[in-house]
């Protein structure tokens, strides 16, 4: 590579700090918690207050500690601080001084030098993690800049408006700084290169945002940042040929000085700068000054040709981090970066693989063009690095596959799929074989299970953390159900992305994108291999690949599937199976469900009706099995199952829960919390069946009396989270049924709200609550909501006859709504929504407050919370019916908080706009529901947001929400009509979008044809219960052809075929 005059240059340090004082030494020691002394304890909290009362003292108290901790940071050795300094750091902490410094003072003792030198490398140890410690505790001081002392601030660690917020340096101490950590990313000490560079990246990124603390730091005003990381690299590109170009005029102990300092600054600058393309890689990209950001890229290809493995490898991580941002610089050098790859593709070192195979990968996902002229060759590589005998290059080299299937139709050719196809013969047995858990996982699961049986019992890093699932109401309701519970995910059940994983999923990408013709004939023979093999690991993957080309092969595989099916089973429920065989054959029965489905009414006479009872029997026979991962797995695999069968499961209901209930009493916290799941799935897909008969009484007076025992122990319990998600789902689908147990079931809610607001408002400081402390405070009101929904206007007798809550529940309700948790208040809107709904006398004391705190809720920045806020004010609104009062104080602050919901402009603090999936259509319908109360709330403003409504409304996919905001819609238009005209937009283009709203009460609502507006006519007709609306249609649409004139036949000029006849036919217009 060519560079300029100014890079060829001797590296330039940039002027060493002065060093540090002694005062910050002694308070870095005492920080450091380095002593066994009982006395310890204290010393270090005071160091804790002295360190935060100097960083909030003052801008120049800030900025001078700040400054010492860079000099500390920046200095080699103990012996370049003053004595007078040294005195200091003495008298304040004399242990860790004779630590550091005892060494030197060995000459004037006359120690003899070989117990010199020992403690003299003792003594630089401890030095180098003073150090580190410096340099940690000046990241953190720049990032998080404190706040000025005696900041005024609220409960929740706010600061009131109208102080400062964030302590200021002042520049001549960022200039200080900034120059000594570009000297430390020159140390020769790794320790000190890497806290330096992650100091710098920390602070670029903090930039970003902190605007006025860090205005120094930022990319755009840190001229000497890129030019000096450049120059390192340049530096250490030319290490040798320096120094031999130096070798006559210099020492060989000078020369080997200097190349030592360039290959320090050289592994410094890459590392500072692999981390800035981590952190902010297109803010770099814009900002960084032009000449020399774009010699960055040709000293990075000159560095994957360096002797040390460190360079080459750091070299690369930058490199391939440029990909997605993709500089200029980079594209013209493309030929040369690919090269380079290559050039690497068999470097002795496995971390350089893994990053050569990390860049293929990332130019295949973000720039797959650049990839298309080569991709025979990089497929071949690939697939032999998929094959590589270490673990972790093997691994990325999968995630081509993966990422192949992912791309889309323009990324990818037929060229290249056609390339893929050629070498499936060998790349899907390499998968396979990818799926074969390796000899050291084998050994662990072994003892895995033999702990099992010894113990049973889960030790804690068994148990991963638990997460309730955010009750959505209105439009988004749905909207986290279908991306939590993916069956996928059961497959193993860690969290490790592994080689085995990556191979499953990819041949599952690959068999829905290529389809079976083109995977089964070079997958099958080794499939049915592997399937008869006497391993039962090899067994174990086989079945593991035939459950991942399910989705893909289903059909083609319908013939075998009468031999499959019973030999799943087999491996299932044979005694002789390893434990893993039988979680991964659960699984993959689960995977073909459907079929099971299909054999119970075959049109062909073929099928076999007892298929559904034959799974469901081999499931519950293996729910009491002694090892929690095949606990785990068939409660996982039975929920997929009643998933796919719903109301098929009936007959075997009885059976099913009486095992489930032994289970409950059998396991462990791990197996029980999915269990829990899968009692949520059996009430949510069989539907209310499972609260006919007895059934109810099996399960749910067992359900209750854990959750007594447990909360009685800890209200804060996580397992408590899933365990009221499952009640939840039973209410509901019990309905009044649930009676016998819906008393205890409310006031066990009651009280667990009761006391976890006790416990928490017992905190110090509000601001540590999150919403992981409040958690069961969530599931609690989302479990009352069940019981709302469950027993609808049953709901308030159950309250009112309650002894213990029945007094206190308005208030509670209260409460939530105004919690200062945004979970909690996302969870009692919709509580107080299906109230309004169903059980209005509730609410209706508190009305006024409870819709004050739902309308000051409309806030952006926590969207779930909104959107249920939004749906509640609805609600509310459908309750008063044309009955004005209730609203008449609220309707300003509401339409205030719709307007920009409806328009697409709400945004964030930093004026982003935010997407809040559903809330449009949410807050379309709560508009017309204002509006059908009275016109004269919404009216005045329609021509802010009439545009908006009607997009809004046009996406409303229930029925009754839709009618509810045309309805609403036609009567403000009908109480402002000039809005029209004060849009912003051509009246023809309003009118246009009012009829496109109208059309979509006609969009199929199954699969929607390309061709629906100009093909086949397939509009549906109008609803017929809402043939009131309809008219009010008709009569606005004639309305607004009138009022039109000849603009109407423009209008209607541009219409699709298939919208006139609609328009014609049903409108009358």
């Amino acid at each position: 590579p060519q560079y300029s005059a100014k890079t060829m240059a001797t590296l330039q340090l940039p002027p060493p700090p002065p060093p540090p004082n002694g005062a910050v030494l002694a308070l870095l020691a005492a920080l450091s918690n380095h002593s066994s002394s009982p006395n310890n304890h204290n010393t270090h909290q005071l160091a804790l207050k002295a360190r935060d009362d100097a960083l909030s003292s003052s801008p120049e108290g800030y900025g001078d500690l700040c400054s010492n901790f860079c000099r500390v940071l920046a200095c080699p050795s103990p012996e370049l601080v003053p004595e007078s300094e040294l005195k200091k750091f003495h008298d304040g902490d004399v242990d860790m001084f004779n630590k550091c410094c005892g060494w030197m003072m060995d000459a004037a003792n006359n120690n003899n030098n070989n117990n010199h030198e020992a403690r003299k490398k003792l003594g630089m140890l401890t030095w180098s993690t003073l150090r580190q410690m410096a340099g940690l505790l000046l990241k953190n001081a720049l990032v998080s800049p404190p706040l000025p002392k005696n900041t005024p601030i609220d409960a929740l660690g706010r600061i009131l408006p109208g102080h400062p917020s964030r302590m200021e340096l002042p520049p001549q101490y960022a200039t200080e700084i900034k120059h000594g950590l570009l000297t430390c990313i020159a140390s020769s000490e790794s320790s000190v290169r890497s806290a330096a560079s992650t100091a710098i990246a920390r602070c670029c990124t903090a930039a970003v945002h902190l605007e006025k603390s860090l205005k120094s730091f930022a990319i755009k005003n840190w001229d000497e940042l890129v030019p000096y990381i450049l120059q390192c690299i340049v530096a250490g590109n030319n290490a040798s040929a320096v120094s031999v170009a130096t070798s006559t005029t210099t020492t060989p102990e000078a020369n080997e000085a200097a190349t030592l300092l360039a290959e320090s600054a050289a592994m410094g600058a890459l590392l500072t700068l692999r981390k800035l393309l981590e952190d902010i890689p297109n803010r770099l990209v814009k900002e960084a000054p032009g000449a020399s950001f774009h010699e960055l890229v040709p000293a990075l290809l000159h560095s994957l040709g360096s002797s040390s493995e460190h360079r080459r490898k750091e070299a690369l991580a930058c490199l391939n981090s440029f990909i997605i941002p993709m500089p200029g610089s980079l594209v013209a050098h493309m030929n040369d970066y690919l090269a380079g790859l290559s050039a690497l593709a068999a470097d002795s070192w496995a971390e350089v693989r893994r990053l050569v195979c990390q860049g293929i990968v990332t130019l295949l996902s973000h720039r797959a063009e650049y990839l298309q002229p080569h991709i025979g060759s990089v497929s071949e590589f690939m697939m032999r690095a998929t094959a590589d005998s270490d673990g972790d290059v093997a691994l990325e080299a999968c995630e081509f596959w993966l990422t192949f299937a992912s791309l889309d139709e323009e990324a990818c050719s037929g060229e290249m799929m056609e390339t893929l196809v050629g070498l499936f013969p060998q790349l899907l047995p390499q998968l396979l074989k990818g799926m074969v858990y390796p000899p050291e996982k084998i050994e662990e699961l072994m003892e895995d299970y033999a702990l099992d049986e010894r113990e049973g019992a889960d030790r804690s890093q068994d148990v991963a953390p638990v997460f309730h699932k955010s009750k959505n109401k209105g439009q988004n309701e749905d909207s986290d159900s279908e991306s939590e519970d993916d069956d996928d995910d059961d497959m193993d059940d860690d969290n490790e992305w592994t080689l085995r994983k990556c191979s499953a999923a990819s041949l599952d990408a690959l068999s829905g994108l290529f389809g079976a013709q083109n995977i089964l004939p070079p997958l099958l023979p080794a499939l049915q291999e592997g399937l008869g093999h006497t391993d039962q690991w090899v067994r174990e993957a086989s079945i593991l690949a035939l459950g991942a080309i399910a989705d893909g092969c289903r059909e083609e595989l319908t013939p075998h599937l009468p031999q499959l099916h019973p030999f799943l089973l087999t491996q299932l429920t044979a005694p002789e199976s390893l434990p893993q065989l039988r979680c991964i054959s659960a699984w993959t029965l689960a995977r073909y469900a459907s079929w099971t489905v299909d054999q119970m009414d075959n049109p062909d006479g073929s099928g076999d009706p007892s298929l559904v009872g034959q799974v469901a029997s081999a499931l519950v026979g293996r729910m009491l099995d002694p090892h929690k991962k095949v606990q785990i797995a068939i409660c996982s695999a039975l929920g997929v199952f009643v998933e796919a069968v719903g109301e098929l499961m009936e007959p075997f209901l009885e059976p099913v829960y009486g095992v489930l209930m032994q289970a409950l009493q059998q396991y462990g916290t791990r197996s029980r919390l999915v269990l829990f799941d899968t009692l949520g799935v059996m009430a949510e897909y069989v539907g209310s069946m499972i609260g006919e008969g007895a059934l109810p009484g099996m399960y749910v007076p067992p359900l209750l009396r854990l959750w007594n025992d447990i909360a009685t122990e800890n209200p804060f319990d996580r397992t408590l989270l899933p365990l009221m998600e499952c009640l939840g789902s039973s209410t509901m689908v019990c309905g009044l049924n649930y009676q016998p147990w819906a008393v205890e079931t409310f006031e066990m809610a009651m009280s667990t709200i009761e006391a976890c607001t006790i416990i928490i408002s017992h905190e110090d400081d509000l601001g540590d609550v999150d919403e992981d402390m409040t958690d069961p405070i969530i599931c609690a009101v989302d479990l009352l909501d069940g019981l709302v929904e469950g027993l609808g206007p049953n709901f308030a007798g159950l309250v009112n006859g309650s002894a213990r809550f029945g007094q206190t529940f308005p208030n509670v309700l209260q409460s939530i709504a105004a919690h200062f948790v945004p979970g909690v208040r996302m969870s009692a809107f919709a509580l107080l929504g299906d109230l309004a709904r169903l059980a209005p006398s509730l609410i209706e004391a508190g009305l006024s407050s409870l819709l004050s705190e739902a309308i000051s809720s409309i806030d952006p920045m926590h969207p779930a919370m909104c959107n249920n806020a939004v749906w509640a004010v609805g609600e509310v609104c459908v309750r008063c019916g044309d009955h004005a009062a209730p609203l008449n104080p609220h309707a300003a602050n509401l339409l205030a908080c719709l307007i920009p919901l409806l328009m697409g402009n709400a945004v964030d603090m930093d004026g982003n706009e935010i997407s809040l999936p559903g809330i449009a259509e949410n807050a379309a319908t709560t508009m017309g529901r204002l509006a059908s109360i009275n016109p004269n709330f919404v009216a005045p403003e329609l021509g802010r947001f009439l545009l908006g409504w009607c997009d809004g409304m046009s996406k409303i996919s229930n029925p009754g929400e839709r009618h509810d905001a045309f309805r609403g819609f036609v009567m403000t238009l009908r109480a402002n009509p000039q809005s029209i005209q004060v849009t912003g937009s051509d009246v023809g283009d309003v009118i246009t979008s009012i009829l496109f709203a109208i059309v979509s009460w006609h969009i199929p609502t199954s699969e929607i044809p390309s061709n629906l507006l100009s093909g086949p006519y397939r509009f549906e007709p109008f609803p017929s219960e809402f043939s009131e609306l309809l008219a009010s249609l008709r009569q606005l649409l004639h309305d607004l052809k009138t009022s039109s004139g000849e603009q109407w036949a423009q209008i209607e000029g541009q219409m699709p075929a298939n919208v006139k006849r609609l328009m014609k036919e049903v409108y009358l217009v």
